[in-house]
């Protein structure tokens, strides 16, 4: 119940925000807007810095701001989730990251090999092996489906293969969301030219109109092009790394949970890793 009220919650807010944000891109004040226009009627100076920041702040315009920001995030929390939107927020920091996946499958690979001699020989598996594993999801299903016994052998697989699944649905709303803030952004470019076309004044008050509307765009161009579909696309692409790592720890607890023979268990653990399969063809060719 606490759930659902909070996604109302979320969509009520974003109802309510969006219009603030669309009223204040129509209503501000449009001499009191651009940031460039305000200094530069009180300000003159020969310095070369001051000159450089007011050409800067040309590309500054709160109506803009107000319209394409404020409307981008109102929109996103109005069409998803309010949960399933912080998270996909809280995942961007995902992308800055290194991909690391590579020498993860490394290390899973050696490990595996030596926990899965260790029980091929019969031997008990100690807290010492389990520590050594560093993947976390690899060490969760080792103790739990190995050490502990929790899950019969039969139902390893499924249940692994649940696991990955459930993974990529929510990498996929993640995607999906920043996806759709990447569509936003038009809306103040017909704010704009409306305002433009209503102003009988003077011709500094209509390219302040035409200036409105032509940044309206770039913002929406600069945040779909430069910003969001790129994100985008690199949680994608870390997607995908995880998803051949998970199948590769799916595969790696599986052979241990069958008592697999080293060979057998590196052969299949080599498909995953090309450097490890030169490896080893080496020792076993």
């Amino acid at each position: 119940m606490e759930k659902r009220n909070t996604e109302k919650l979320g969509t009520i807010l974003g109802f309510i925000s969006g219009t603030v944000f669309i009223l204040m891109g129509i209503l501000w004040p449009i001499e009191w807007s651009n940031l460039a226009l305000i200094l530069g009627d009180s300000y003159e100076s020969e310095n070369t810095a001051m000159n450089i920041l007011l050409k800067i702040t040309r590309f500054l315009d709160l109506k803009s701001i107000f319209i394409v920001f404020g409307g981008t995030l109102s929109a996103t929390f109005i069409a998803y989730p309010y949960q399933k939107t912080l998270r996909s927020f809280g995942s961007v920091g995902k992308v800055f990251s290194a991909d690391h996946s590579e020498m993860e499958a490394e290390e899973v690979y050696e490990q595996a090999r030596k926990i899965g001699e260790k029980r091929f020989n019969g031997k008990r598996l100690t807290n010492e092996d389990l520590n050594s594993i560093t993947n976390p999801f690899m060490r969760r299903w080792v103790e739990g489906l190995i050490i502990r016994e929790q899950v019969p052998e039969e139902m390893l697989g499924s249940i692994l293969r649940s696991e990955i699944e459930m993974y990529e649905h929510r990498a996929d709303e993640e995607i999906e969301i920043l996806d759709f803030m990447s569509t936003f952004g038009m809306m103040g470019t017909i704010v704009g030219l409306v305002l433009m076309l209503a102003e009988t004044g003077s011709v500094r008050a209509v390219m302040q109109s035409m200036s409105i509307a032509m940044l309206t765009t770039l913002y929406g161009v600069i945040i779909s092009n430069l910003i969001i579909q790129p994100l985008a696309s690199k949680r994608k692409q870390l997607k995908e790394s995880n998803r051949v790592l998970m199948e590769m720890v799916r595969e790696s607890v599986q052979c241990i949970a069958r008592r697999e023979s080293p060979y057998n268990m590196l052969q299949e653990l080599s498909l995953f890793l090309p450097s490890k399969r030169e490896d080893f063809d080496r020792q076993y060719g």
